[in-house]
């Protein structure tokens, strides 16, 4: 069997919530100290499973084909559930040597998949170690993390032997919604998946939401109540929104939330905020949005708005989408293709 029909076969068997292999993985996630629900996990699991076909598979792997096959370290953030398998895919059906750490948030769900791979008859040429034991040990690197992070796994790669132009690193960056005060319900719900799943933690999740002045922000308020009641805060969460929120009203900082605090949203400056606290900024005319996202680009991973203002600006994502991305989106504008060919 070929490692792409094996990676489908896996994917086929985890599409099912009662799997053995699955379930015990997500049983062993959920025990560990992270901020992952029942809810998050399988939405995560089944996003990513649905992706996995042979057309799909087929089609990026004639684009990432090299001759020059090497081992390329990877260093896994451990935010979302199954975050590490576009990676590891762009590795594998490229023909070089997956060499992955595991965030100890999480170690059980993607060590668990590759299992499944490779009990479906797959072979990809895959180790897992700890992020110490990654220097060293490749030629090319792939790093996420927060500025500083970053900076230490340079320096750490520099001393191992890796050049400047083999590391493809990617910063902490955050994202925005755009709305023009006329989406309907739908879309508001939408909106909240956007900013509320995973608890905002991906750098794909809207931290930051620009409405007009006029729009009223009730049926975002009831929204993000309905996502809540399918996709319940972790209670971690509800512990920190709830100092947050004292802290807003401390300072005078206008603020809405529910009563149980599964959410946030306060007025303010446009800056991100704490796990589920979206920040709520109003503007009068459309130019300050596109004034700010010019000055901010550099943190800015996606901003997501309705058709209507998307036609003006094909940078811009749809609203709804930021927790789906597609097999080959580009986090922080860097592809694997043009990493893993030279």
């Amino acid at each position: 069997m070929t490692l792409i029909s094996a990676i489908c076969l896996a994917a086929r068997k985890w599409e099912d919530p009662g799997y053995p292999g699955r379930s015990e993985a997500v049983e062993k996630t959920l025990q560990k100290e992270n901020r992952f629900t029942e809810e998050a996990v399988a939405f995560a699991v089944n996003q990513q499973m649905s992706l996995l076909t042979e057309e799909a598979l087929t089609e990026w792997a004639n684009k990432l084909k090299t001759s020059n096959p090497t081992t390329v370290g990877v260093i896994n953030p451990g935010n979302i559930a199954l975050v590490e398998l576009q990676d590891f895919l762009a590795v594998v059906l490229s023909g070089h040597r997956y060499l992955g750490s595991l965030s100890s948030k999480r170690p059980y769900l993607f060590s668990a998949f590759l299992s499944e791979i490779r009990n479906c008859g797959g072979e990809p040429q895959a180790t897992l170690v700890k992020q110490q034991d990654i220097f060293g040990r490749c030629h090319k690197l792939i790093a996420s993390g927060t500025e500083s992070t970053i900076q230490e796994i340079a320096r750490q790669a520099q001393e191992g032997g890796i050049t400047p132009e083999n590391c493809l690193f990617r910063s902490h960056r955050y994202s925005v919604s755009v709305l023009n005060g006329f989406e309907e319900e739908d879309v508001l719900v939408m909106l909240a998946e956007d900013a509320l799943m995973h608890e905002g933690l991906g750098c794909r999740s809207t931290a930051v939401v620009f409405a007009p002045s006029h729009m009223p922000i009730d049926p975002v308020l009831e929204a993000f109540a309905a996502h809540r009641g399918m996709f319940p805060a972790h209670p971690l969460t509800t512990k920190s929104l709830k100092m947050q929120q004292a802290y807003a009203e401390a300072i005078g900082l206008p603020n809405a939330y529910s009563e149980d605090f599964q959410f946030l949203i306060s007025k303010g400056e446009a800056a991100e905020q704490g796990p589920s606290h979206v920040r709520w900024v109003t503007y009068e005319r459309l130019d300050e949005v596109l004034e700010w996202v010019r000055a901010n680009d550099s943190v800015l991973q996606c901003i997501y708005a309705d058709e209507r203002l998307n036609s003006a600006h094909p940078d811009w994502e749809p609203i709804g989408t930021a927790q789906r991305p597609s097999l080959t989106w580009k986090p922080d504008g860097k592809e694997h293709t043009a990493f893993l060919t030279t």
